[in-house]
């Protein structure tokens, strides 16, 4: 099967780049350490689930919890999909029916497991599923499926909520989004990516 962008694109965009840690769960994602120590994950296993991610996503209530980093391409996916973005997750939206933003949503999906894991935490004393993107370094417990990409760089962030949006939409028979329209050009990437 051909991947959904060509493997110098994933490179480009640095959705395969690690950090320099690694958690062990993660291993079987992994398929390089550079001669500097930097952990980098297979490009076919990122494609995949990508791919299982869309198709696990499709017909449900998706809640989207993104981080300040990448909101603006939350906000796109969340357009383009019909799931609803959670922007600044507080406590018990998901099980405390008194608070004004709670609903139930089918599923979970965090942008960066890391920075939201009492969102995690929550979804998991609700029984909620939870997908997540998860660097190389991450904590994964209580995932129920991960995405292994590059979390430090929006641009990465963004390719990928790009790849899962034209996957669902194609299930849906629906038009693709462009990537120009989808990413709507924002600095350079080496002023957008987190030093680790």
């Amino acid at each position: 099967m051909d991947l959904l962008i060509p493997k110098a694109e994933y490179i480009k965009y640095r959705i395969n780049k690690g950090n320099l840690e690694k958690n062990k769960k993660l291993d079987r994602f992994i398929s390089l350490e550079t001669s500097v120590g930097r952990n980098l994950f297979d490009i076919s296993s990122i494609d995949n689930r990508l791919r299982i991610a869309a198709k696990f996503f499709d017909n449900k209530s998706v809640a989207v919890i993104s981080t300040d980093f990448d909101e603006k391409y939350v906000k796109k996916f969340c357009e383009h999909t019909g799931f609803t973005h959670v922007k600044h997750y507080t406590a018990s939206i998901f099980s405390n029916p008194q608070n004004e933003r709670f609903f139930e949503p089918d599923l979970i999906f965090v942008t960066n497991i890391d920075l939201n894991r009492n969102a995690v935490e929550e979804a998991n004393t609700n029984k909620i599923p939870v997908t997540a993107f998860s660097n190389t370094n991450s904590n994964i417990s209580g995932l129920d499926f991960l995405i292994p990409l590059n979390t430090t760089s929006k641009k990465a962030i963004g390719v990928a909520l790009w790849l899962i949006t034209n996957e669902i939409k194609k299930a849906r028979k629906e038009k693709e989004i462009s990537f120009e329209d989808f990413m709507e050009a924002e600095g350079s990437e080496e002023a957008e990516e987190v030093v680790n």
